[in-house]
């Protein structure tokens, strides 16, 4: 079975910097070569562009924004049903140590049953899921 991986703002944003750490870089064209099959949510895209618009400017933002979802052959996951329940659930349980995008990452992680990769250092140990950390 083909390894699967969900990954979270931090990354992408990590792989967007100059001096990406070659972890990401790995990663990033594991995927990109399609040896990783990757999950993203529509919303973690958000926070992406948040956080390159601040630090590198809004046109940087767009235009990482729009070649991420071009070039990096990941699929790209609305909410549905199914993962609002699950976020939901997530967000009750773990309220004071997850964020909304990150209990919908946890949720795809769990439902797609992928490796989490993040840039979070306190995450909650949560039954069936695998987590990737990444420094920055």
């Amino acid at each position: 079975m083909q390894e699967r991986a969900c990954l979270d703002a931090g990354v992408i944003y990590l792989y967007y910097r100059k001096n990406a750490p070659k972890k990401v870089d790995i990663l990033i064209n594991k995927i990109k070569n399609q040896n990783i099959l990757a999950y993203v949510p529509k919303t973690t895209l958000i926070e992406v562009y948040k956080h390159l618009c601040v630090t590198e400017g809004n046109d940087f933002a767009i235009s990482c924004i729009s070649s991420f979802q071009h070039i990096v052959k990941a699929q790209f996951i609305s909410l549905s049903s199914e993962l609002i329940l699950m976020a939901g659930q997530l967000k009750c349980q773990y309220r004071l140590k997850l964020s909304y995008n990150d209990c919908i990452g946890l949720a795809i992680a769990l439902q797609k049953k992928a490796k989490f990769h993040t840039t979070e250092k306190n995450l909650p140990k949560i039954k069936n899921l695998q987590i990737i950390k990444y420094d920055f």
